[in-house]
């Protein structure tokens, strides 16, 4: 999905920030023409407008496309100080899109965040009928990042991959999570479809053991599903029901998600771990309300967040408060896994503050499973070798 921002918003780090977060393309442009040269396709995409942004022309060039290709506006400015700008008549005109939010001016990359999430849950692109028969036709796969971690000398060993859902359209083609994960939400199917993504990997997971890879399996676990009743019993029964072991997996929950320590998803959380599970904090950005997380949630790994690890390479400040952060997850028996490493500059970085796992493109994209098999099944890869 495309985030269109205005270029006179290009210096503000909230914007790439929610970009990087929501995993959006940014783009920019300047002026109607750069825009509606944006607008051209089918891929949903959310446009941002600044102040000096809304104008009759760009709003006209935005209103041809509805109808055309779903999209959301938002306008990151002062309401009154664009009503007094541009009057009543834009104003009435910029409330009949469908999907539109003001944003305001003074917004940071989790205000923003909340904008686009919402912008981006009302673009349902696909029917419940069209996500049943995905399912009923076996279109959706699962493709495998491998993780690299600290051996017990120099040596970064690969021993764990996390599973990504794929959606194979037989129009679209191969569709990535944030294409469809809205509406598997919105149907209420996501139990479905990580129970799909458990058997999956249980299935992958015996299967490389026979073929001499020992490989666990991260999985990513939706906040919708942690209140439901029998959860940690019924994923254990799966697991074991293929050959595998509930210890082999690390169920990631996103940091988000659980705002509440005291909500229901705590004993959610505390029986998975009692069936053997790990539970991993994932997009951990290193703000108050997540050390709170770290003293009152069962985690065994948190996952820093790639926005974290940015401001930490640009900010002498950030750097030494996560590398604060690293030890104090150690000291608290957790693990340390970065995502987003995608450089050689970041790999060096994180091995400064004693991070203990690394996932990204320098290590690797996300791959079929014959292809995990054919690069490390001999031995445990070396990411010197990767990278």
């Amino acid at each position: 999905m495309l985030l269109i921002a205005s270029k006179s918003l290009r210096g503000t780090k909230s914007v790439s920030d929610a970009a990087r977060e929501l995993s959006l393309a940014l783009r920019h442009f300047d002026g109607p023409e750069a825009l509606s040269s944006l607008m051209a396709g089918t891929s949903r995409r959310i446009v941002v407008l600044g102040r000096e942004d809304v104008t009759r022309e760009t709003i006209s060039r935005l209103d041809a496309h509805q109808g055309r290709v779903p999209f959301a506006l938002v306008i990151a400015a002062d309401r009154g100080v664009v009503s007094r700008s541009v009057g009543p008549e834009l104003i009435d005109k910029l409330l009949d899109f469908r999907n539109f939010s003001w944003l305001g001016g003074n917004f940071d990359a989790f205000k923003l965040g909340d904008v686009l999430r919402r912008c981006r849950r009302r673009m349902l692109q696909f029917t419940r009928e069209e996500i049943e028969q995905a399912f009923d036709e076996f279109q959706f796969v699962v493709r495998y990042q491998p993780k690299v971690e600290r051996g017990d000398g120099t040596e970064w060993q690969t021993r764990e991959a996390e599973a990504l859902i794929r959606w194979l359209h037989p129009d679209k083609g191969l569709l990535g999570p944030l294409d469809f994960l809205p509406e598997v939400e919105a149907y209420e199917m996501m139990p479905r479809l990580t129970e799909f993504v458990l058997r999956k990997t249980a299935v992958q997971i015996v299967k490389w053991r026979e073929q001499g890879l020992g490989f666990d399996i991260c999985v990513n676990l939706a906040s919708s599903e942690l209140g439901r009743t029998g959860l940690a019993s019924s994923y254990a029964a799966i697991v074991r029901e293929h050959g595998a072991d509930c210890n082999n997996f690390t169920f990631e929950v996103v940091e988000q998600d659980l705002v509440d320590p005291d909500a229901a998803h705590l004993d959610t959380l505390k029986r998975l771990r009692n069936q053997g599970f790990r539970i991993c904090l994932d997009n951990f950005r290193v703000a108050a309300r997540s050390l709170t997380m770290l003293e009152r949630l069962p985690f065994d790994e948190i996952k820093i967040h790639a926005s974290a690890l940015k401001r930490a390479q640009e900010d002498d400040v950030s750097r030494h408060v996560l590398a604060a952060v690293t030890g104090l997850a150690h000291n608290l028996g957790m693990a340390v896994c970065a995502e987003g490493v995608e450089d050689q500059e970041t790999f060096e970085f994180l091995k400064t503050i004693r991070c203990d796992k690394l996932q990204g493109f320098l290590i690797s994209e996300a791959v079929l499973p014959h292809i995990v098999r054919r690069a490390y099944s001999s031995v445990a890869g070396r990411t010197d070798e990767v990278a």
